[in-house]
């Protein structure tokens, strides 16, 4: 029986997450197989690669030595792989606003290095305007923004992608015990407003709700907003899209009643097929 790729993908898998279920979800695989593909692997070396135990699996002297080498092997072939993909491998200049450049686009940009481990990315920050007049310029291909074209410009393509306010609440605070926090019981606690963009959305959609915004905070960017919940300093509300993950320790993060949304626009030339393919990707993250 001659050695596998997949086989060396399983055991590198199990050392990483430490059981068969974790690792068979990482690589798309069911328990069993993933139970078989290491099995087969122990049969073709000649000794036992994993002690499996009510707790978990964990690699042997014999695993590790084994991982060790299967690592330096999968990286080899890799980069074998990525030299037929390197003329067409993507190169992109993206610029974002602040807020997706926490999660939304790192997200795309992990599975565009799966796909092109060739791919060559610039990320930008930029502000709506900058944006705008970047793209116009060809400084950069694709602009991820809270500001929709210009309906008259017929030369970009545009994707439109929907996220959601969340209210940021220290840990222990009274509205955290819920599942969802409701808009006025919210706006009552004191909040922090994380600037930018966000607060004409938030004072539009509450209003809609008949309820004031009048946020007691009004800060620069969702990091801020995080730390001040983690101190518990006060409540707060960031994008969706913009909070990490897992939350912050000290925070709780939960979705607001009824919930209130944003846009994000992911705009291109028309024809730029990276472009596209980043875009496909960033809505995948959505």
């Amino acid at each position: 029986m001659e050695l596998t790729v997949r086989q060396v993908e399983a055991l590198l898998a199990l050392e990483e997450h430490g059981s068969f279920t974790l690792a068979g979800r990482a690589l798309g695989l069911t328990q069993s197989a993933m139970s078989r593909a290491v099995a087969a692997l122990e049969r073709r070396i000649g000794g036992p690669l994993v002690h499996r135990g009510p707790d978990g699996a964990a690699l042997t002297a014999l695993g590790r030595q084994a991982a060790e080498h299967a690592r330096a092997a999968l990286g080899h072939l890799r980069a074998i792989e990525a030299l037929g993909g390197r003329a067409d491998a993507p190169r992109l200049r993206v610029g974002a606003v602040a807020s997706a450049l926490v999660r939304l686009v790192p997200g795309a940009l992990v599975r565009l290095t799966r796909e092109w481990p060739a791919s060559d990315v610039l990320t930008v920050r930029g502000d709506d305007d900058e944006l705008a007049a970047w793209l116009a310029a060809d400084t950069i291909d694709l602009a991820v923004t809270t500001r929709p074209r210009d309906a008259r410009d017929a030369t970009a393509t545009e994707v439109e992608l929907t996220d959601q306010f969340l209210a940021v609440l220290p840990r222990h605070h009274l509205l955290a015990r819920g599942d969802r926090v409701g808009l006025a019981e919210f706006a009552r606690a004191g909040v922090a407003d994380p600037g930018g963009t966000c607060g004409p959305l938030l004072a539009a959609g509450f209003a809609a709700h008949g309820v004031a915004w009048r946020p007691d905070h009004v800060v620069r960017d969702v990091a801020t907003v995080l730390a001040m919940a983690a101190a518990g300093i006060t409540a707060g509300v960031v994008p969706a899209l913009a909070a990490p993950r897992p939350a912050p320790a000290g925070v709780t993060l939960l979705p607001l009643d009824p919930p209130l949304r944003r846009t994000l626009y992911v705009r291109h030339r028309t024809g730029d097929r990276h472009a596209a393919t980043f875009a496909d990707l960033l809505a995948a993250e959505t």
